[in-house]
């Protein structure tokens, strides 16, 4: 992994740290939202657990932030820095990218608890939406 400046890495925290707390909420709310409104059948459940899947990787992600922020920090001892901000930040990373997609497979799943027109609409939306986070991640 590339060395990066600690200014970068508070910035990058701090913006991990808001998108995962609020997509936290869009995916918790959505999750209580299934469980208390939807008739149980096995794609509420898919759609629940991708939910649940979703909000518990963002708290994660916004977890994570805080410890990047305090090892970054320019009152922080150095030494937190190098024993495990690799670890910290690779699984801030990596818990907002499986987030992400938890929230747009229950998406996607949700609209086909209601109708076969209603799923197609939800899954082409969330569909749509991966296409650019794929081809970042290719990238």
């Amino acid at each position: 992994m590339a060395e990066m400046e600690p200014e970068y890495l508070l910035a990058l925290a701090q913006q991990f740290g808001f998108l995962g707390a609020f997509l936290g909420g869009v995916s918790a709310t959505l999750f209580v939202t299934l469980l208390t409104l939807a008739k149980p059948s096995l794609l509420v459940r898919w759609s629940i657990g991708s939910a649940a899947l979703g909000a518990a990787c963002f708290i994660i992600t916004a977890y994570m932030s805080v410890g990047v922020i305090a090892q970054n920090h320019p009152l922080s001892p150095r030494a937190s820095l190098e024993s495990s901000g690799t670890l910290v930040l690779m699984g801030m990373y990596l818990s907002f990218v499986i987030g992400v997609f938890a929230l747009l497979a229950a998406i996607g799943i949700s609209g086909w608890t209601r109708s076969k027109p209603l799923g197609y609409v939800t899954t082409a939306v969330a569909g749509l939406a991966a296409l650019p986070l794929l081809a970042d991640l290719a990238a």
